[in-house]
């Protein structure tokens, strides 16, 4: 009997630490988050914002021209050439209309706690301060995975007009889980090719595409493991993404496979809080309405 009460104090022991552990992880979380959006504020006022989005400016006035991937010290375009296009219908909003976009995009996650978590996140403020467009990425993640067929056609036009290696992930779990998705993927990949082939412009997107990792380098804006893993995180975070995804953690699986982490890409990890539950659900009763 004195034992089994010790075995059992025991184990109350190692669950009482790992729930103190647990928060003061997350404590610590929470007060870096904080500081770090405390800067991302405090640089709103005594530096330059939207560098990011000048540049999207810059590449709608470039649209359809030889200088569209033309890179100088303030301007590198690596999206497609058909998001050129994109931005310059959408430059007249400024970039006081391209923030609060990014502000009601939360919206569409339809989820009240994932939305204020992710207005109160670093990355967040990271990608408003620069104009970037992860947000977007993001919550049309978050609607692909619920199982959204608006989001998830979103998710795979942004996947072709601005790719990046932490998109793969959910990309392949979207055709693994879905299959009805397989032949409609093939088909949005097949109009957008089209639609490159039209530009005339394919070759020197891909060029700029290889270029990105570059960029980001000399940038200094990476935060990753590679900075001190260099290319061994390519073969070790590939192999982990695979893992992750294979159990459906999409969201890390993202940030595993990414070369380079730049602060708004950490917005992924934030997907990890859509309940079970409500992934993929069409795909339990197809015949009932799209949760669009």
């Amino acid at each position: 009997m004195p034992d089994n009460l010790q075995a059992m104090g025991q184990r109350v022991g190692r669950v009482i630490s790992s729930r103190l552990f647990v928060r003061m992880l997350l404590s610590g979380a929470l007060a870096a988050n904080a500081v770090l959006v405390g800067i991302t504020v405090y640089g709103f006022f005594v530096s330059e914002v939207g560098h990011d989005w000048a540049i999207y400016v810059e590449a709608g006035h470039r649209a359809g021209t030889q200088s569209l991937y033309r890179w100088d010290q303030t301007y590198a375009w690596s999206y497609s050439p058909i998001m050129a296009y994109v931005f310059g219908v959408l430059t007249p909003i400024g970039y006081a209309g391209w923030t609060i976009l990014h502000v009601v995009a939360l919206a569409a996650l339809r989820n009240p706690w994932l939305a204020f978590v992710s207005l109160i996140s670093w990355p967040f403020w990271v990608d408003i301060y620069n104009g970037n467009t992860m947000v977007f990425v993001f919550v049309a993640a978050a609607m692909a995975l619920r199982g959204s067929t608006t989001g998830t056609l979103a998710y795979m036009i942004l996947s072709l007009m601005m790719p990046r290696p932490l998109m793969l992930p959910l990309l392949a779990w979207i055709v693994w889980r879905r299959p009805e998705w397989r032949a409609r993927s093939v088909v949005v990949l097949l109009l957008y090719g089209g639609l490159l082939l039209l530009s005339g412009q394919g070759i020197a997107w891909l060029h700029a595409l290889t270029s990105v990792g570059d960029a980001v380098a000399v940038s200094a804006r990476d935060i990753g493991p590679s900075l001190l893993l260099g290319t061994w995180w390519l073969v070790f975070g590939g192999l982990l993404a695979i893992v992750l995804t294979a159990y459906g953690r999409v969201g890390l699986a993202s940030i595993a496979v990414s070369p380079y982490w730049l602060p708004q890409y950490l917005m992924m990890v934030l997907l990890e809080m859509l309940p079970w539950s409500s992934r993929m659900a069409p795909r339990v009763s197809v015949a009932r309405s799209s949760p669009d």
